[in-house]
């Protein structure tokens, strides 16, 4: 007797509701919604993002793609739609219009005109009718007049698709003037962000010099979206290799190119002071961008190879690969997550390793560079001249001897005679900026002529990003300088040759530590 089969269909209100909460943003969602404008063959897509007069948001997506029959519209709502013929289109999954618009909107309209001499039909998905009406869609033959319009405008009587939002609940909070000043706020915060991130994005369709991606303009809010390339701005591209991926039935390839930016004064110097906010010079551009058939899905971030690290802020990567390989790379549904299985990764580490080494150093050589034009050179003279006359009411260690030719001194403590490090100096020097210390570490105690005294690094991120923009205040300089003085002194009279290996291990993770937590901090402007 053979098994008995039973229909498992899922409860569609239940189902629906739970898919709002699939982890949309609002740029994330758009874009899926311009992957199906250019899927469907789209030259002008125009995105409308706004409050009407009574605070509702307004929100559109109207392209001029080959458009849908009434089938066709009923297949788009379908939650998993018929695949598309094309294996390479942007739309993967079936879910993205969908997911995308219900993680912000409760209602859904589609409507499209598939041929010039054809009238427009508007398909709705309504959530609160799916407990009534469960999986059914409703086509009305008499098009929105609204949508209408708008196809018109921007199809010129041709074929195209207009996306509407209605019912907003998750895009910005209840306000109590909902056309106010802060509603108005967030709206405009929303539209800068997606400007930025639909430039991003799709930034290889928006450049028409880009020969990789067909040409397609997008507007928002009726402003023209411009390219941004994220390696432009007068990168060297280190790197532009072809990688053959083995899929066992076939063979294809991934692209892997990586570019070195110049240093910020040098964009500024090449393309004019605001080339730094333009190219987004900062800590959290750096990384691989991952294109999907010239569509960025990921990125950037170093696909957890490596951390987002100040010294190779100047370094950016992008790989390519095309629909082949979406199961080696295991796409989400948001075609906004990858990940790189171990072999992979292996071929792209080795591969972007030099690249980064070259990033590396030229950030550093920027950084030494940048110390000796913009540091005064009197910056820790007022904390020397505090110290000297503080330092003789506070316990000590005493110097019993310095070899000048071995960068060394002997000491006595409570605990015995141990040695340190030893520089020449003039007299009245207990904190001395230099350009850079072993392992990157911040500071290090050192003997600076007859007196204990730290040495800190000009090259290390808490420099630059706390010592430097606070060089105007000269109570914060030095305070700064006494904490690590301070530091310093207390390892003098602590030190012991069973110890010295503790106290380097704490100067390390204190400096790993602080560079961690200030990279998040903007660099100082360069006067």
């Amino acid at each position: 007797m053979s098994a008995e089969l039973f229909e498992v269909t899922p409860d569609p209100e239940r189902i629906t509701e739970s898919l709002r909460d699939t982890g949309y943003v609002l740029n994330t969602a758009v874009a899926d919604i311009v992957d199906n404008s250019i899927a469907a063959g789209a030259n002008t897509v125009s995105v409308e993002l706004k409050l009407d007069p009574r605070g509702n948001v307004r929100f559109s997506v109207t392209d001029n793609g080959i458009g849908m029959d009434k089938a066709g519209l009923v297949n788009a709502l379908k939650y998993g739609s018929a695949r598309r013929p094309d294996p390479s289109s942007l739309g993967k999954f079936g879910l993205g219009l969908k997911t995308a618009s219900t993680s912000f909107a409760r209602r859904l309209k589609l409507t499209s005109r598939s041929a010039v001499d054809a009238p427009a039909a508007t398909a709705i998905w309504d959530l609160d009718l799916v407990p009534s009406q469960g999986w059914q869609v409703s086509v009305d033959p008499n098009a929105d007049p609204i949508d209408v319009t708008l196809l018109d405008k921007h199809t010129q009587g041709g074929t195209g698709t207009v996306v509407r939002w209605e019912n907003v609940d998750r895009l910005i909070r209840d306000y109590k003037n909902p056309v106010g000043d802060r509603a108005q706020s967030a709206i405009r915060r929303h539209v800068s962000a997606l400007r930025e991130h639909l430039a991003m994005v799709f930034q290889r369709f928006l450049d028409i010099s880009d020969s990789r991606a067909s040409s397609v303009s997008i507007l928002l809010n009726g402003e023209n979206v411009e390219a941004w390339n994220p390696f432009g701005f007068g990168a060297d591209k280190l790197l532009d290799v072809a990688i053959p991926v083995d899929l066992g039935h076939t063979t294809t390839t991934m692209h892997l190119r990586a570019h070195v930016l110049p240093r910020k004064t040098e964009l500024q110097a090449m393309l004019g002071d605001s080339a730094p906010t333009q190219a987004r010079l900062g800590n959290k551009t750096q990384g691989i961008y991952v294109y999907r058939e010239n569509r960025l899905i990921h990125g950037p971030d170093w696909l957890n190879m490596w951390a987002q690290e100040p010294h190779f802020t100047l370094c950016r990567a992008e790989l390519s690969f095309d629909h082949e390989l979406d199961l080696a790379f295991q796409v989400d549904i948001k075609k906004s997550t990858i990940i790189l299985d171990n072999a992979l990764a292996d071929v792209v580490f080795k591969a972007l390793t030099p690249p980064r080494r070259e990033a590396e150093a030229r950030y550093r050589e920027g950084q030494r560079s940048r110390a000796t034009e913009v540091i005064d050179p009197e910056l820790h003279a007022p904390s020397n001249a505090a110290i000297q006359d503080k330092s003789k009411s506070i316990p000590k260690a005493t110097l019993q001897s310095k070899d000048e030719g071995s960068g060394t001194a002997e000491i006595r403590n409570e605990h015995g005679t141990v040695t340190v490090d030893f520089v020449q100096s003039s007299t009245g020097v207990f904190v001395e900026a230099v350009d850079e210390l072993r392992d990157g570490i911040l500071y290090q105690p050192a003997y600076i002529g007859d007196n204990p005294g730290v040495r800190i690094s000009k090259s290390h991120p808490y420099y630059e990003k706390v010592y430097l923009p606070n060089q105007t205040s000269g109570t914060t300089i030095q305070a700064l300088d006494s904490l690590l003085w301070a530091l310093a002194s207390a390892e003098f009279r602590s030190a012991q040759d069973s110890t010295k290996e503790i106290f380097e291990d704490i100067r390390y993770d204190v400096s790993r530590a602080l560079k961690k937590l200030v990279e998040d901090l903007p660099s100082p402007e360069e006067d």
